[in-house]
């Protein structure tokens, strides 16, 4: 199944109980993705007290999380849940900056690219010489198209 990979903004309180098959553990962490400008969030439970502790899941934590989809059915609703089975803790990718909101853009890095017809190293034709300014195709400017 997927892999989502976030920082944990919110571990929540865990949540335990007993039913017919014995005690019971599980707790829900919020994630949010590394997706930018616009992360994602993702509610997701671990079940068992003992992949509560393995996983040792805090808040502030970088993780990629492989998660179990399903979705039940109860009383004619259906409802999603969203289970951990593995949890790595990872290094968060190095993302590029993004100037606070209203901030205008940075100019586009300039490469140094040799001149059309000039490639470095290459026997490339030339285009030859440019029309003037005023006369973008080159031709009689009473020409019309040719369609």
């Amino acid at each position: 199944m997927p892999t989502i990979q976030g920082k944990i903004v919110k571990a929540f309180e865990p949540r335990s109980g007993q039913n017919d098959r014995g005690k019971w553990m599980a707790q829900d962490f919020l994630l949010e993705s590394y997706d930018q400008p616009y992360p994602r969030k993702c509610l997701f439970s671990v079940w068992g007290e003992d992949r509560l502790i393995q996983f040792n899941i805090k808040e502030g934590d970088d993780v990629a999380v492989d998660i179990d989809l399903d979705a039940r059915e109860r009383n004619g609703r259906y409802y999603n849940s969203v289970r951990a089975w593995r949890v790595v803790r990872i290094t968060p990718p190095q993302m590029e900056q993004m100037p606070p909101a209203g901030q205008p853009l940075p100019p586009p890095q300039a490469s140094p690219a040799a001149p059309i017809g000039e490639a470095a190293g290459t026997d490339a034709p030339s285009i030859g010489p440019l029309p003037p300014p005023g006369d973008p195709l080159g031709g009689d400017a009473t020409e019309d198209l040719p369609f």
